[in-house]
């Protein structure tokens, strides 16, 4: 069993170096664009629908998380409340103008879309008219398509296609590619723990950029910290009116 374990971490850990070594560049450059955004008065906004959500709530709210982060999280994005709903939805391209029009995502915006297949039609007809409302668009997301995997969208392009960074989340084909021989099957999809790193990693260096520019960022700190809640509650009432 010992041998099980030690080959799963290496797998994990050679997954964690590779997207390190061949990501920094666009990571940092996505980075810049919400630095950019955020001194002129622009939103930077977060989603994903089924587990990819799971990447824009690990933008939001978290304990040493920016504060100035708003999240397309809607009910129907997740999968809390039926396990097909959110890949129904994300398959129906007119729906993105449902969200534009719900969370005004205008020009100067930056908005990061995590997607691991990038060709459902919703999702790339958001960031189709995100970019078309003059906004920016941060894909994190595997680029790298076998041949018989097309779009679901009308143009037959990729979230990636549509825009301005990509961040490629180096996951293998159908994101769980870690054969397990006993079961016959692939496991241990990757998207969410490089799409995690990416958060955490774009997050410090959006700190760091703002301060660079004498900007001191706004963090949350953990509500289970003794003056958490009182440090918080300033930050909910400052960017979110709550």
């Amino acid at each position: 069993m010992e041998n099980y374990f030690q080959d799963f971490h290496s797998y994990i850990t050679n997954k964690i170096e590779k997207f390190y070594n061949t990501q920094i560049d666009n990571l940092n450059a996505a980075a810049d664009l919400i630095t950019n955004s955020v001194i002129n008065d622009g939103k930077f906004f977060v989603t994903g629908t089924g587990h990819s959500h799971m990447i824009a709530e690990e933008f939001y709210t978290r304990a040493g998380g920016f504060a100035n982060v708003y999240p397309i999280l809607p009910s129907e994005f997740m999968l809390h409340e039926h396990p097909l709903k959110s890949t129904a939805v994300e398959r129906v391209a007119e729906y993105a103008e449902v969200i534009m029009h719900i969370y005004k995502i205008k020009q100067g915006d930056v908005v990061l879309i995590a997607s691991n297949s990038g060709r459902n039609g919703m999702i790339v007809e958001l960031a189709k008219l995100v970019r078309e409302n003059g906004a920016q668009v941060i894909a994190l997301t595997n680029p790298r398509k076998p041949e018989n995997e097309k779009s679901r969208h009308p143009s037959g392009k990729y979230l990636y296609q549509y825009a301005d960074v990509v961040i490629d989340n180096c996951t293998g084909t159908g994101d769980a590619d870690y054969f397990v021989k006993e079961a016959g099957t692939c496991m241990g999809a990757v998207s969410t723990i490089t799409g995690a790193y990416a958060a955490q990693f774009i997050s410090i260096i959006l700190a760091k950029k703002l301060s660079l520019k004498g900007i001191i960022p706004s963090v949350f700190k953990s509500s289970n910290m003794d003056g958490g809640d009182e440090w918080n509650k300033r930050l909910f009432e400052r960017y979110y009116g709550v």
